[in-house]
């Protein structure tokens, strides 16, 4: 895998985080840059960012792309994908916030996010992987499975290897 990625070390960080991406890659490992909250010009000057400070060394981005959904693209009010959200969950991350005294009053207005949710529709994604394919990523990665096959085939076509995060072994296995 290090051969193929032209890394030193098998070691790969995730991070929302353009400054750990580019740290990690110019250590020898693999960063890869989550890039679901961004828009496609917030997303090229990260990696515009990122290209500067890592020197041609191999990098990724990854995508919350669903391979099924409903919702695949964006007919649904954002007042129904809000109903979606079972009152066991909600009520489990604010307990979870108060226990730990964690206030968020500042930090997000818990209201849906469009351009988030653009971004996790195919469409959506689309755009972000139009900037993302103008650089020199080697590695695309869907975190929420197997991408869709046209995703998959567009990144091979341009001889970017393409992955999966799966939760448990028997989700690797079925992909």
């Amino acid at each position: 895998l290090c051969k193929k990625l032209g890394i030193e070390f098998p070691l790969f960080a995730f991070s929302h985080c353009r400054d750990v991406v580019a740290e990690v890659t110019n250590a020898g490992g693999f960063g890869v840059l989550g890039a679901v909250g961004h828009t496609p010009e917030s997303l090229k000057i990260e990696l515009d960012w990122i290209d500067s400070r890592v020197k041609g060394r191999p990098y990724g981005i990854d995508l919350l792309i669903p391979n099924k959904m409903e919702d695949k693209q964006g007919d649904l009010a954002e007042a129904e994908l809000q109903s979606r959200i079972p009152d066991g969950h909600r009520k489990f991350v604010n307990s979870l916030l108060e226990r730990h005294g964690i206030d968020t009053s500042d930090l997000w207005s818990g209201e849906y996010d469009k351009r988030t949710a653009d971004s996790m529709r195919e469409a959506g994604a689309a755009k972000l992987l139009d900037v993302a394919f103008q650089h020199p990523i080697k590695l695309f990665v869907n975190a929420l499975g197997v991408p869709p096959k046209s995703i998959m085939e567009r990144a091979r076509s341009k001889g970017i290897l393409v992955g999966a995060l799966t939760g448990a072994k028997e989700h690797a296995i079925k992909h």
